[in-house]
């Protein structure tokens, strides 16, 4: 139980209030008194210094303006009780970093140990690429599985992790534990990031390599590929590229920094299984310059025909027969097998439309009329004969088959090796609040009902008439 105020700055005016009200109450003139003789009223004066009566009147009116300003602070009395939550904590690479000893993740679990320990009832969501939850459960049995949590993955969708929380456990509470900023939809987050230096390797390909650099100052050091040492410079905040003469690699960085998972990275190529039907002796030539293998299952597919409704793997495929010509006026630019792959203004031969439904056009001519065709798992292509000559065919092979054939170890992360930062915490919500602002104004307005009744609405008593002292009889 505590109690908050949702505006503390007016506390400040409680002393000024108090004072205001008690120079107002004593520069009234005081209500006159008759009495027998001045000699007498001095006497009674010196006799009741010593126990001065209680200003009751003083009192109740500055108890009021006491409660009046705690009034307009809004004060709040909270009462945290245990009730079900959900626990959603990250599994980025990032939160194995030790600039928060002994590590992010480590002070995440202790934050979320604290949650489940209490919970009646709980769910425990790890935020990794793909969410993994556990429960719901008695807060306590999920303990085992949070000691057991690694911090290993390149990204941690944490709206995602939420969301399946919620399904899980409607109602409940959501406090979310991670280094990066807090996402929408929960109700209570902690940050566990700091702020230490990192460099790191994010990305690798044939004969290069990026890296990136976390920290406030440029960071110059080595980097060793294949057992010899290279001098980089990163600059603070930003990347740097490094060209080797091999084309597969072993790297790593020379540094001891906040995070050790990006500091070593692998690159290597391997031959991609293919499966080809149809007979093109230009297919095969290219296929086996860019080093391919044939071998069941194929991850890539050719073949020469229709294709059928819904491919049942990646298939290229290339029509047997056309319905004319035209010029290509425009292609999808967002297909990355696309990338420089020219067609504009070349003329090629016009397929038949694929059956089903879920083909886009790849390439149109200038009057709408689709060249090529596209799916998620296939390509539909004009006859190989219109193709082969063109300088777009072996670039497009080459965008299909070469991701497939890189082989990448390593974090190679930017995104976790630009170490999230700190960022404000956001405390869940107690369980219980009170307001308790209605309630000090109504005591205020007794108060001061208490005070009109007892001192201005009863009428005044008439002020006793001094008794003239009357001579003793003389005795006889």
């Amino acid at each position: 139980m505590y109690l908050t105020f949702g505006l503390p700055w007016l506390l400040a005016l409680l002393p000024p209030t108090l004072g205001l009200v008690w120079w107002w109450y004593r520069r009234k003139r005081p209500p006159e008194r008759r009495v027998a003789g001045l000699w007498l009223w001095q006497k009674a004066q010196r006799q009741g210094r010593s126990r001065r009566r209680l200003d009751l009147r003083l009192l109740l009116l500055l108890l009021a303006a006491a409660l009046m300003v705690l009034a307009l602070a809004a004060p709040r009395l909270a009462l945290e009780r245990p009730g079900e939550v959900i626990v959603v904590i990250s599994a980025a690479a990032s939160m194995g970093a030790t600039d928060l000893p002994p590590s992010r993740l480590e002070r995440a679990k202790a934050e979320a140990r604290k949650q489940l320990s209490r919970a009646p009832r709980a769910v425990l969501v790890v935020a990794a690429e793909q969410p993994q939850s556990f429960g719901p459960a008695l807060g306590r049995t999920l303990l085992e599985p949070l000691a057991t949590l690694r911090a290993t993955a390149r990204s941690a969708d944490l709206a995602a992790a939420i969301a399946r929380g919620k399904g899980q456990l409607p109602g409940a509470r959501t406090l979310v534990i991670a280094d990066a900023p807090a996402p929408l939809g929960a109700d209570g987050y902690i940050n566990v990031a700091g702020n230490g230096p990192n460099v790191g390797i994010t990305a690798v390909g044939p004969g290069f390599m990026a890296l990136a650099n976390a920290g406030p100052g440029p960071w110059r050091g080595t980097v060793s590929v294949n057992g010899k040492s290279y001098p980089v410079q990163v600059p603070a905040g930003g990347y740097s590229s490094l060209e080797v003469p091999a084309q597969t690699f072993q790297a790593r960085i020379e540094v001891n920094d906040a995070l050790a998972l990006d500091n070593t990275a692998r690159f290597d190529l391997r031959r991609v299984r293919v499966a080809v039907s149809g007979d093109s002796p230009a297919l095969e030539r290219l296929l086996g310059l860019l080093g391919t293998s044939r071998a069941r299952p194929a991850e890539l597919a050719f073949g020469i025909g229709t294709p059928p409704a819904v491919p049942a793997e990646f298939t290229v495929y290339f029509a047997p027969t056309s319905s004319g010509q035209a010029q290509v006026f425009d292609v999808e630019r967002t297909l990355p097998y696309l990338r420089g792959a020219e067609l504009v203004g070349y003329t090629l031969d016009i397929p038949p439309k694929p059956e089903g439904s879920g083909w886009q056009p790849l390439a149109v001519s200038e009057d709408g009329q689709a060249l090529a065709w596209y799916r998620p798992n296939g390509l539909y292509l004009p006859p190989i004969e219109s193709l082969q000559n063109l300088p777009a065919f072996p670039v497009l092979l080459y965008n299909l088959i070469a991701p497939r054939a890189a082989v990448r170890e390593g974090l190679l992360s930017s995104q976790q090796t630009l170490l999230p930062r700190p960022s404000p915490n956001q405390p869940l919500p107690p369980s219980f609040q009170l307001s308790l602002a209605p309630w000090l104004a109504l005591l205020a307005a007794l108060l001061l009902a208490a005070e009109f009744y007892r001192f201005q609405a009863r009428p005044p008593k008439p002020p006793e008439e001094a008794q003239p002292l009357t001579p003793a009889s003389p005795v006889v």
